[in-house]
């Protein structure tokens, strides 16, 4: 039997970059995976779904886990792609909460492509930063059978989107009233990073990147504004912006201006709005999410629009001193997620950095 070992330890080899070059090969996909990325776009923006008409997602939902609230979130990000949100993708969504195994399955006209049996869960460090191997197989015969003990080991053989809708407003109504669930201790001191010279020499393996639009298309930032605010409020869209936690970094940017804004530090787990907030100011019905965050570079965000800090070419100088490396947290090398109006995007750690250093380089100055 013919087989490839895919591997993370290479840009070249490792999960992210094979998964996306057997889903531009295929129209029929299976995914089969106990741990989701937080949102499905940051992968499906990097791959051609023109030619994709089936998509099957096999995963857990265990009860009394906080898991439970971040797969709710995965699932609607998942339904609510385009190609899956208007039907042009036969989307079923099963659970095994006995499940364990990963496995991605690919077919074309029917006919099997290749599987990957692997150790990689579809997160975004599953696929491309953790240590991981898989072995991708050919035979036609053994991915059948493959196949058929995966479909007769489901639970719950196909979740309507109603129902996943109904499970989101359970998790919000469940995390408004207790919004510290997730809560942790982490070993970092906040007021250490904003005299620092080298921020990112800070920052450990726990903390998340996300790049942080700040606008929108019928309203964007205007050159005028200013970010200098030390305590400040990030709002996010009616989803709870689910992997967003206490001293994440928040790299903050300009609908429109398409500028880097400034540098925040998230200082609480997502909060949502109240009741009386929202009949007050009416464009909190449409952000009702937010995280407290404390601004790193207020002088950088007081004179953002002197600097020609544009987000894509940032990306541009980065790949071209980089050209191996990814610039997203799930491998990619485009921002292709945000052209779907998605509120944040998770970057790499060391792209992050890379925009970081140069931020807070300017704000010293």
């Amino acid at each position: 039997m013919n087989y490839k070992l895919i591997n993370n330890l290479s840009r070249n080899d490792d999960h992210s970059t094979r998964l996306k070059e057997l889903f531009n090969e295929s129209d029929s996909i299976i995914l089969t995976s106990p741990f989701l990325m937080t949102d499905f776009a940051d992968f499906f923006g990097e791959v051609d779904f023109s030619q994709i008409n089936e998509f099957h997602l096999i995963t857990t939902l265990l009860p009394k886990s906080f898991d439970q609230i971040k797969k709710v979130s995965s699932l609607v990000s998942l339904i609510e792609f385009p190609d899956i949100k208007s039907k042009k993708v036969n989307c079923q969504i099963s659970l095994n909460n006995k499940l364990h195994g990963k496995i991605y399955i690919f077919k074309k006209n029917e006919n099997y492509v290749s599987a990957i049996i692997s150790s990689a869960n579809f997160t975004d460090s599953g696929l491309s930063r953790n240590h991981e191997w898989g072995v991708e197989i050919s035979d036609t015969e053994e991915i059948m059978n493959l196949e058929k003990s995966i479909i007769d080991s489901i639970d719950f053989p196909n979740l309507s989107f109603e129902e996943i809708y109904k499970m989101e407003q359970a998790t919000t109504d469940f995390l408004a009233e207790q919004p510290q669930t997730e809560k942790r201790e982490i070993d970092l001191n906040l007021t250490d990073l904003i005299s620092l010279s080298k921020l990112t020499s800070q920052l450990n393996g726990t903390i998340n990147f996300w790049l942080k639009p700040i606008g929108v298309t019928d309203n964007p930032v205007k050159e005028d504004e200013l970010f200098n605010v030390i305590e400040d409020r990030l709002n996010f869209s009616k989803q709870r912006p689910n992997g967003v936690k206490t001293n994440d970094i928040l790299i903050a940017y300009g609908v429109g201006a398409t500028k880097i804004l400034s540098i925040y530090c998230a200082t609480s787990y997502p909060l949502v709005v109240t009741e009386l907030e929202k009949e007050k100011e009416d464009w909190l019905n449409r952000w009702p999410w937010y995280v407290t965050a404390h601004n790193l570079t207020p002088i950088f965000g007081e004179n953002w629009s002197r600097h020609n800090f544009y987000i894509n070419s940032l990306r541009e100088e980065y790949l071209s001193i980089n050209p191996n490396k990814p610039i997203t947290a799930v491998g990619g090398q485009t921002l292709g997620a945000l052209n779907y109006g998605k509120d944040k995007l998770k970057l790499s750690p060391d792209f992050a950095k890379f925009i970081i250093d140069k931020v807070v380089a300017a704000n010293n100055r």
